[in-house]
């Protein structure tokens, strides 16, 4: 089992697919996308509210996906090619796909996490919105870590599959009806809650559209030389606003699908929660070949939405009140007190706010300052400068692209081959070693605190 600090960020930010270059000198990291959170801890504000869809496209609809009346379970698994200890979990996930309770009594969505691709271990299925997700599940549980494999059964942390037990029953009430209804590039949420049901603040779908049987041959990681077979993978997750509209909640997404390997089927999972952690109601099926063939397939979407916003509350709920003192409030941490000022291990230096690679210790050089220097960052899109006239000075600030944090500034001082010397603040930095077995012990250490 891996664990990992939870504390690296309860990220609330909108999907999308980020290009990137691979960093000259850093092979292991490769790509990066945004992503969305979960609906007990985001704000309706942050997505698009959409219509209901007029009467006359029901006759576009090439699927209906429909709820039974009881309450189904919502069992996500949030795992990782790399991490050694995930493929049983995934064997037992694949279990469920010939059971006759699959659909009816059980709906499963395996979330590949991306917080261990910093050590090498690139899922080509991770994204940022699924770690964030299980981040947002271990905050509302008080939790100090997150972990691969897990379970999350109806909004609860579950681990009885190690022992065979059965998943836990969702509550054994009525949920409502709930109907997806599929159409070319788009689709139409529509949920009547029953009568019983109580609302805790404005309910939201989610629809992840799930790829079957796609093996891949690992390349990095524990799991490195093997081939594994994934099924019920997460290959796009959205969620859509929903309106009121009568006695039902209607909302409008599109119908898409962003394609890592090519599944041998497709299945689509769908829920709507509000803002107490189980799901209201949930529902999925097999994709018909009209419903497959009508997914739109998002290779790039708009680089803006990757960005990382976050309410000042927020931030101070994640963050050390040193880091948020400097990375939200643009303070500088006194010289020669900080963590990697004269740390020597290889590895990489990420964003302590988001996770983001920012430099490595291959460029890092011993500046005199007090200060971690380095000449380059891992990627120049990663990192942001702006002018700073602040204390009377003429500066340059250097900030995360993706979450505006503030890290330091650069000079024109610096060694060869740029002549740069990005002077950064440890207390903006978390450093992962290079070696998978020294960030893991690292990571458990932490766990432990």
């Amino acid at each position: 089992m891996e664990r990992h600090n939870v504390k690296l960020g309860a990220l609330r930010t909108v999907e999308a697919i980020v290009p990137r270059r691979a960093p000259a000198g850093l092979q292991f990291i490769e790509r990066f996308v945004g992503g969305a959170a979960m609906a007990f801890l985001t704000t309706a504000n942050a997505f698009a509210e959409a219509p209901p869809a007029p009467p006359s496209a029901a006759k576009e609809t090439v699927q209906t996906i429909t709820s039974g009346p009881a309450r189904a379970s919502l069992l996500e698994l949030y795992t990782s090619e790399g991490c050694s200890s995930c493929p049983p979990a995934e064997a037992w996930l694949s279990k469920l796909a010939p059971d006759t309770r699959l659909w009816k009594d059980v709906v499963p969505v395996a979330f590949h996490v991306d917080y261990w691709d910093c050590l090498g271990w690139i899922d080509v299925f991770a994204r940022p919105e699924y770690s964030e997700r299980q981040r947002d599940y271990g905050m509302a549980w008080n939790a100090e870590t997150i972990y691969t494999p897990a379970f999350v059964a109806s909004g609860a942390e579950w681990s009885g599959w190690r022992d065979g037990k059965p998943w836990p029953p969702a509550a054994a009430t009525e949920g409502g009806a709930l109907t997806l209804d599929v159409r070319p590039g788009s689709s139409l949420v529509r949920f009547q809650p029953s009568g019983g049901t109580k609302l805790h603040g404005k309910p939201a779908a989610y629809v992840a559209v799930l790829g079957m049987g796609m093996s891949r041959k690992i390349t990095a990681g524990e799991n490195k030389g093997q081939t594994q077979t994934h099924d019920f993978v997460a290959m796009d997750l959205q969620r859509i606003a929903l309106k009121e509209s009568g006695d039902a909640w209607v909302g409008q997404g599109t119908w898409q699908v962003v394609k890592a390997e090519n599944p041998s089927r497709y299945a689509v999972a769908v829920w709507v929660a509000d803002d107490s952690a189980a799901p209201l109601q949930v529902a999925g099926d097999w994709l018909n070949a009209d419903a497959a063939a009508a997914l739109k397939v998002a290779l790039e979407r708009n680089d803006s939405m990757s960005k990382i916003t976050k309410s000042d509350e927020e931030w101070k709920e994640i963050l050390s009140p040193d880091a948020y003192r400097v990375a939200r409030e643009k303070g500088t941490e006194a010289a020669f007190t900080g963590a990697y000022w004269n740390n020597h291990d290889k590895g990489i230096y990420v964003c302590s706010s988001c996770g983001q690679p920012l430099f490595s210790s291959d460029t890092k050089f011993d500046s005199g300052t007090g200060w971690p220097s380095f000449y380059e960052p891992v990627d120049n899109h990663n990192v942001e400068v702006e002018g700073d006239e602040s204390h009377g000075m003429q500066r340059t600030e250097v900030l995360c692209s993706r979450c505006a944090a503030h890290l330091g500034h650069v000079f024109d001082d610096g060694p060869r081959p740029t002549g740069l010397r990005y002077c950064i603040n440890s207390v903006s930095l978390k450093f992962v070693p290079k070696d998978a077995k020294d960030a893991k012990d690292s990571k458990g250490e932490k766990a432990k605190k």
